[in-house]
């Protein structure tokens, strides 16, 4: 690395700022342009995931060739309108497809109510306590008024007369609660019969994962993953004022909220999912980010000492050149790595993978040209402060 860049390298980065600071600015812009777009012409600004907006992602894996139409037509004509339909690339499972549906379980809210009129006819409304089902799972509990002697085999009953298959009915919890645990076909059943019937007896091979969240757990999410990432900025914010100097804090911030949404509208961009995982990459960026920039500021501490004689401006810019080659063979490093996971990987580690490559060369741009030049620009602001 030593031969690549000279130790007594002296680069103009500080002379060229505001042509970086343009540069960023309109990329800043842009990104903010296609969130703005997405939001109107596609109806989300990003293209959130079954993690932030609610539903169900099926895997399936058909015994024979099917086309993405069939399964599309198949999952409309039973009333799964609006299925996402993608076939996996795997050598192993030639017939292999990820389904996202909007539904979160077989069990809907007019099929719970006919179960509960049913339950209510069977037992009497008064001898019903509660009736407990939470929107993704395969488990359903219909709690009865103490004492109340209850026969299994009504319960369900009651449910096969509201068209819900029942798997078993057990007793649930400690004997005096009256709490029975009803066991529900899953998604996974259904979804298996959708196809058999429209495609075949058999085609279908193996459902090795069914996954749900429901649109309120999705909204949660979605608001804690943006929350996390404040939060994280206004706590560096904090650290970097605490470790140097306020005049050094902004400067990082600004950097690293940069990073962030230039990523983030790269996702806007490629219309790729945005899910959790990103959220985490995120995150990791603005570590790694910030991890750059401390070794420069550190190194501008220092020479701010040494260095006397010399305007700021120009303490700047010579630490700059001297932290230069640390600062590329830990980013190239960092980005052989995610660049090698994003070409091999698949699924989500694919798109985590994506994420830190596009954030590692943001970060890398930022340490150099963004945050270090604004720290130029409060100093100058300061010294005029104190000296009026």
């Amino acid at each position: 690395m030593a031969r690549w860049i000279k130790p007594n390298i002296n680069v103009d980065f500080i002379g060229r700022r505001r042509t970086f600071w343009t540069v960023s600015g309109l990329l800043v812009l842009a990104s903010l342009v296609a969130l703005v777009v997405n939001a109107f012409t596609r109806g989300d600004a990003l293209k959130y995931s079954t993690d932030f907006k609610g539903g169900s992602e099926i895997q399936v894996e058909f015994a024979r060739d099917v086309g993405p139409g069939k399964v599309r037509a198949a999952l409309d004509k039973a009333g799964f309108e609006g299925a996402e339909v993608v076939r996996v690339d795997d050598s192993k499972r030639p017939y292999f497809f990820m389904i996202r549906l909007t539904e979160v379980s077989a069990f809907s809210a007019e099929e719970q109510q006919k179960v509960q009129q049913q339950l209510a006819a069977t037992f009497k409304k008064e001898n019903i306590e509660k009736f407990d089902y939470r929107p993704g799972g395969d488990k359903a509990y219909v709690h009865f008024k103490r004492g109340f002697e209850v026969k299994p085999d009504l319960v369900e009953d009651a449910f096969k007369k509201g068209g819900i298959e029942v798997q078993q009915v057990q007793l649930f919890g400690r004997l005096q609660d009256n709490t029975y645990e009803v066991g529900l076909a899953g998604l996974d059943r259904d979804i298996r019969k959708i196809f058999e019937k429209a495609l075949g007896a058999g085609v279908v091979k193996d459902v090795p994962q069914v996954e749900s969240v429901g649109a309120k757990m999705g909204k949660q999410l979605r608001d804690d993953g943006i929350k996390s990432v404040i939060y994280a900025l206004l706590l560096m914010l904090v650290y970097i004022a605490f470790r140097f100097d306020f005049q050094y804090a902004p400067g990082a911030v600004i950097a690293l909220a940069h990073d962030v949404i230039i990523t983030t509208g790269l996702f806007a961009v490629s219309w790729q999912e945005f899910s959790l995982s990103v959220v985490a990459a995120l995150l990791t960026i603005a570590g790694y980010s910030i991890n750059d920039t401390i070794v420069v500021y550190d190194r501008i501490r220092e020479n701010v000492a040494k260095m006397r004689d010399r305007k700021f401006p120009l303490v700047v810019n010579a630490s700059i050149n001297e932290t230069l080659s640390r600062t590329l063979l830990t980013s190239l490093t960092t980005l052989f790595t995610c660049v090698s996971i994003w070409i091999v990987g698949t699924g989500v580690l694919k798109t985590f993978a994506f994420a830190l490559t596009a954030g590692v060369l943001v970060g890398t741009y930022s340490s150099i040209f963004i945050a270090s030049p604004i720290t130029i620009v409060l100093n100058e602001r300061f010294a005029k402060k104190k000296a009026r």
